[in-house]
């Protein structure tokens, strides 16, 4: 049986596409609000910071506790993900009312962009199948 070996020359340029690690936006005060994307882990986490009463609403959890966990920085007072119920309400009091409704806004913007996707693939589906039942 023939040995392969593979090496990977230093000179070998790697290229890494990165997504900008955080979400800039400014609110109604001027403020420039730092959004990470939680991942499962981190939205687990919350959902345990916030107890099975508070995890359990549902509304609660959308409109409050994942936008607070989600805030890494407001100008430069840097925020980690939350641990407690304490510390969520110490960021949404930080953010206070300009600064949920600038998450908000961005939130809502994402889900748009997000819908209009949804709606063109599907209407692509749809007009696939038209142009293949078209064939027959």
């Amino acid at each position: 049986m023939a040995k392969v070996t593979l090496t990977n020359s230093a000179a070998d340029p790697v290229h890494v596409d990165q997504k900008p690690k955080f979400t800039s936006l400014q609110d109604g005060l001027g403020r420039t609000i730092q959004l990470r994307t939680l991942d499962p882990l981190q939205k687990s986490r919350v959902v345990m910071a916030v107890g099975a009463d508070n995890a359990a609403n549902s509304i609660y959890m959308g409109a409050f506790a994942f936008p607070a966990a989600c805030v890494v920085y407001i100008d430069d007072v840097g925020f980690g993900l939350p641990q407690n119920l304490k510390q969520i309400d110490a960021v949404l009091a930080e953010l206070g009312a300009e600064g949920m409704d600038a998450i908000e806004k961005h939130m809502l913007a994402e889900y748009e962009v997000t819908k209009a996707k949804a709606e063109a693939e599907e209407a692509q589906k749809v007009l696939s199948a038209e142009q293949a039942a078209a064939k027959n």
